[in-house]
């Protein structure tokens, strides 16, 4: 397997080389093409053509994928294997996303059964606390309703659920129009501080997500906050059991800071940082748009989870886009992949991506700990589209 392996590496090196030579533009020969290399699910179309890639490569690149035992490492995924073998993990974030009325128990190892039991009555804590925001049964300390949500997280706690709350803004429920979603991640202090001088501490709930809740960044702002909120107050307790709201695998770290033991909601180690808004992570995009709409998003990815895991290769988008991007960046030694989003709502697109893809790859040792010699991962970069335009496209 290894030697055939090697000698598809060096096929694709070779077609590597003389694809460097050819224009893109000569792809289109083929009248094809455009048709051959776009694909469809449900709404979502992409389309491949326009990638400097020819047949010939696609072809050697496929099998590449069989001899890495593309197949088998994605069931594995599914299955709970151990994919992150530095810390000996399973990534299981597709459980987040799949619902369990939908579950046979003899489909689902009994692990994976109670997990997926344990998902859910953190869905159930989540619907329960937008219920009683929107139907302002949420009272604040001195009684008055919630009129603002500060979101304190970094990283997969904040570059998530920021991005999806803003990029769905026009789709928030009509009972979250009165409730303004904040996001605050620097710890410089100046973001925080210039937000809370326009809020009502009476009138504010603050959502503290950090999957260790030791990340620093994060409890120094939720420190600033705490501060803010218990100015001057008598009864810090009564504050803390309305004010405040802790998502993290560390419950006994949230009851130490002052979490009251009802507003704590768990998340999974399991759970990667730039994966977890599909988690309680995700309560404050709950808040914005709804939580039918959330339980709407989660079937989303659900679906795209079921087209990942069962359809053939040559037409599977995700293994497709990952393909193709081995191509790029290993092969074609592209060094950068920018995201350029031509519509607006989806402006910190390239933000949360830049972290969901260089945190997933770009590694410098193969799962044995060997050294590679290769490149796994571009720079991945990007801005809203008409403005890249007018500040990094070059003409050619």
């Amino acid at each position: 397997m290894k030697k055939q392996k090697k000698t598809i590496w060096n096929q694709l090196t070779e077609l590597a080389e003389q694809q460097k030579q050819q224009s893109i533009l000569s792809l289109f020969d083929d009248t094809e093409r455009a048709k051959k290399y776009s694909f469809q699910f449900e709404d979502f179309y992409i389309d491949f053509s326009k990638q400097n890639l020819s047949d010939d490569a696609f072809e050697v690149l496929l099998s590449l994928a069989e001899v890495s035992e593309i197949k088998d490492k994605i069931q594995q995924l599914f299955d709970g294997g151990i994919v992150n073998k530095t810390e000996c993990r399973s990534a299981l974030h597709h459980l987040l996303r799949q619902p369990i009325d939908e579950t046979s128990d003899c489909e689902i190892s009994n692990h994976h059964l109670e997990l997926l039991k344990e998902i859910e009555q953190s869905k159930v804590k989540i619907e329960t606390i937008v219920k009683q925001l929107h139907d302002r049964q949420w009272l604040g300390s001195t009684g008055k309703s919630i009129t603002d949500v500060i979101a304190i997280g970094v990283g997969g706690s904040d570059l998530g659920p920021y991005m999806v709350t803003d990029a769905l803004s026009e789709f928030t429920h009509p009972k979250a129009k009165d409730i303004n979603v904040h996001f605050v991640s620097n710890m410089d202090g100046t973001q925080l501080d210039r937000l809370i001088q326009s809020l009502n501490p009476e009138t504010t709930l603050v959502i503290i997500s950090s999957k260790s809740f030791t990340t620093s960044d994060t409890l120094y702002n939720a420190e600033t906050a705490r501060n803010w909120m218990t100015a001057g107050a008598q009864n810090k307790a009564d504050i803390f059991a309305r004010h405040f709201i802790g998502i993290s695998t560390n419950a006994s770290k949230m009851t130490e800071w002052g979490i009251a033991q009802e507003n704590q909601i768990p998340m999974w180690e399991w759970v990667g940082g730039r994966y977890s808004f599909w988690s309680a992570i995700g309560l404050p995009i709950a808040i914005k748009i709804g939580f039918e709409a959330f339980k709407d998003l989660l079937a989303g990815a659900h679906a795209i989870d079921i087209h990942f895991s069962t359809t053939e290769l040559k037409e599977n988008i995700p293994f497709l886009t990952g393909l193709i991007a081995v191509w790029n960046a290993t092969f074609l030694n592209i060094n950068a992949h920018s995201v350029l989003p031509y519509d607006g709502r989806l402006k910190l697109l390239p933000n949360y991506l830049t972290q969901l893809e260089m945190e997933s790859n770009g590694k410098r040792v193969d799962n044995q700990g060997n050294q590679i010699d290769y490149k796994t991962c571009p720079i991945l970069w990007g801005d809203v589209g008409t403005n890249a335009q007018h500040a990094f496209y070059q003409l050619l």
